[in-house]
């Protein structure tokens, strides 16, 4: 009985030897190897002169989290929708559509050279499963959501020329049309 316990001693404290968090030191040196040097955020490329931008954001939330609804724009599906993530779409000036996977959950709208429209996805429960519903969001509610959201991971879009895929472009972005 007692080498059993002292067994046990010695398994529960090796289990939290490897369970404990790091030193802030070791823990920021083993960031530093793991991640490339923080780069100067990218400047909006020339891509956007003379484009209106759209920001599509789905504000993290736990109902629904598994859900990744395909968003799409005038047509063109530009990727599925993450919880708590954000697309970047440069359009050309003019009438426009985002839509979910069915057509008739959609927000129209129009746009000028240098306008800027924030669409938020809601996740809609439904009988069986739920839906993404696209609704037309003020900056306010918008830059509330955006900041705390990354933008949508590359393996999500899917081929189009309209979504910023490079997160840094995204993130300039941001940056310039929300405050």
């Amino acid at each position: 009985m007692r080498l059993s316990l002292r067994n046990l001693a010695l398994l529960s404290l090796l289990l939290a030897a490897v369970a404990a968090p790091l030193p802030t030191t070791a823990r920021a040196a083993q960031d530093a190897t793991q991640q490339p040097a923080a780069a100067t955020p990218a400047a909006p490329t020339a891509r956007a002169e003379g484009k209106a931008v759209v920001f599509v954001y789905r504000p993290g939330k736990l109902v629904g989290k598994a859900l990744e609804p395909s968003v799409f724009c005038d047509g063109v599906e530009v990727g599925r929708m993450d919880n708590g993530r954000y697309i970047v779409l440069l359009v050309d000036p003019g009438e426009h559509r985002i839509h979910m996977t069915q057509d008739n959950k959609r927000v129209d709208f129009k746009l000028g050279a240098g306008e800027v429209a924030f669409v938020r996805i809601k996740i809609v429960m439904g009988m069986m499963k739920g839906r993404g519903e696209p609704v037309l969001a003020d900056e306010e509610d918008a830059a509330e959501h955006l900041k705390k959201s990354e933008p949508l991971g590359a393996d999500k879009y899917k081929p189009n020329t309209l979504a910023v895929t490079d997160k840094a472009e995204a993130e300039a972005l941001l940056k310039k049309y929300v405050r």
